[in-house]
Order: structure tokens, then C-alpha cells, then sequence
């Protein structure tokens, strides 16, 4: 065992406030859990991965004595262990089939139970420990609060999956986490791989822009409008959607629902794929940065998949 190995250089949001951060975190599982909690939302119903119900989409977010979710995080900061974790889409379906007949109670309270350790972590005397230590993630190392602030993205799509369940349109604050995720572990990536470039994902609301290079990356929101430089345009959902699978990224930019910018130099991303095991059908970080360095390259198709 190493030990605890620290973030070195610049490493996106992990700088700022960790407190800020778990707030923000937090409020993104609200929303997701207002999202699960609304009348309208009927969690037998088949939500949009194929196979799985509403119901079944939880499970796999939920704290299970089978999964071992931020204990394991930290035990990777912990140990300085960041060999990935074999075949984590078999993993996934390998839970939700083993709690697929746990009532809809218990898998809130699962869901529920998840929320609450990561509110007792940023409670606690870990944060202040291991928040700028790096763990395992399926994109390599990472801070742990960025691995957390990722787990944001996660929750923004699936609570986009729940709309043929009934559910509301999710938050907009959840919608912004999710953005802001994707760019910071995109952005991660871009640094690793020592590519000097920033980028922009842009919102009729506002959006985040990443910039990087091989000392590290930072991740700040930008206001609406345009902005100069490589980046996109669209909505907060076309954005995720398209970066998760959801989406057919060839469609969009035909209708100009997505607009990109500079996108030769969008090409200068086209390494981080190779730094991303398994790609396309990896779980929600390889998805994210499969799906927008998709969109970076122009390459028609979107190359990570999110859990299926």
C-alpha cells in the first residue's frame, strides 16, 4: 500500500470551498430525490434504459450492504489503490438484479441512506482528510471531491430518465450540476493527457468552461451569452443527453439544437479517449467524457454510454 497520495497542480472545482462543494452536491440529490418523490412520477414504469423500471434505476444508486459506494472511495484515498474495478457495467446490473425484488420502500431508503453518507462525510472529519486526495475512478485518479461532485452528473441524467416514468422535468440547478461535471472531469482528462485548450459548454441561461494544460484545470461557470473560443451550445438536457447516449448528436447538429465552435480544435480532445479503458459502454464518468469528447471530435456518434 502507498497511502494517501494528494492532488498536485491545479484540479478543477476541487479548489474551491470544499463546503460550498458539498452543499451543491447536495442540493443536486435533492433535486433528484424531489424528482423520484413527485406524484407524478410512477417508478414501475419503464424509464428510458432498456430493461431497467424506474424502481430498477434507483437500485444501483442506493446504499447497499453489497455495494460499498463512498466507503469504497475512501478506502482508495485511503490505501493509494486506483486499479479500476473489473467489468463495473456487469457489477451494475449484477446489483440491480440481486435487489430487484426489494420493495419500492427499500429502495428509497437505499437511495436515501446514499445521500446521508455523503452528508456525513462533508460533516466530518474525512473532508477535511482525504477531499484533495486521490482515488479510484473508471477515468483514473481523481480528487475525491471530484469524484463526488461527479456522482452530479449522474443524478442529472437519470433524473432525465425518468420522464417516460411520469416524473417532472428535473431541476434546473440539478441540469447545471450535471454540466458543470461533465466539463471538471472532462477537464481532468484534458490535463492528464497535457492538452492546452479551454472549453466552453454554454446554456441559454449560462454554462462552464474548463481550461487546461499539463499543470492541472480549472472549472468556472461563465454567464450567457457568447464567448469566444472552442465550445458548445445548446440546452442543459441536449448537452447531457448527447453526452450520455441519450441523444443522437448527428440530429442535433443538423437542427441546430447543438452548436459547436472552432471545431477543428475540438480534435486536440480526440487523446483523452484513449485514456478511457473500454470505451464505448463504460459507467457514468466514461460516459460523460466519451460523449463530449464525441461531440469535440465531430465524429457523429456519441462514444461513451452511461451504466448500460
Amino acid at each position: 500500500m502507498l497511502g494517501p497520495v494528494p492532488a498536485t497542480g491545479r484540479f478543477g472545482l476541487t479548489e474551491t470551498d470544499p463546503d460550498e462543494v458539498g452543499r451543491r452536491i447536495l442540493a443536486g440529490w435533492d433535486a433528484f430525490l424531489d424528482v423520484v418523490g413527485d406524484p407524478s412520477t410512477d417508478l414501475s414504469r419503464p424509464s428510458r434504459l432498456a430493461g431497467w423500471s424506474g424502481k430498477d434505476l434507483l437500485i444501483h444508486l442506493g446504499a447497499w450492504d453489497d455495494a460499498p459506494g463512498l466507503a469504497s472511495v475512501l478506502a482508495s484515498a485511503r490505501d493509494g489503490a486506483f486499479e479500476p474495478a473489473a467489468a463495473p457495467d456487469a457489477a451494475n446490473e449484477a446489483l440491480v438484479a440481486a435487489h430487484r425484488n426489494a420493495s419500492l420502500g427499500e429502495v428509497l431508503r437505499a437511495l436515501e441512506l446514499s445521500r446521508q453518507r455523503i452528508e456525513d462525510f462533508f460533516d466530518g472529519p474525512d473532508l477535511a482528510t482525504y477531499a484533495t486526495t486521490l482515488s479510484r475512478s473508471s477515468v483514473g485518479p481523481l480528487p475525491v471531491l471530484s469524484l463526488l461532485h461527479a456522482g452530479t452528473y449522474e443524478l442529472a441524467v437519470h433524473a432525465l430518465d425518468l420522464a417516460p416514468c411520469g416524473a417532472p422535468e428535473p431541476a434546473a440547478e440539478l441540469l447545471d450540476r450535471g454540466l458543470a461535471a461533465l466539463l471538471d472531469v472532462t477537464g481532468a482528462l484534458a490535463a492528464r493527457t497535457g492538452v492546452d485548450i479551454t472549453v466552453t459548454a454554454m446554456t441559454p441561461t449560462g454554462g462552464w468552461r474548463f481550461t487546461s494544460d499539463a499543470d492541472g484545470w480549472t472549472t468556472e461557470p461563465v454567464e450567457a451569452g457568447s464567448f469566444a473560443g472552442v465550445g458548445v451550445r445548446g440546452t442543459a438536457a441536449d448537452l447531457l443527453d448527447t453526452s450520455a447516449g441519450r441523444a443522437h448528436l448527428a440530429q442535433l447538429l443538423v437542427s441546430r439544437r447543438l452548436q459547436v465552435q472552432h471545431l477543428p480544435q475540438w480534435m486536440r480532445l480526440a487523446p483523452l479517449l484513449e485514456q478511457v479503458p473500454g470505451l464505448p459502454g463504460g459507467p457514468a464518468l466514461r460516459g460523460a467524457v466519451g460523449g463530449l469528447s464525441g461531440v469535440a471530435g465531430g465524429v457523429g456518434k456519441v462514444l461513451g454510454r452511461f451504466r448500460r
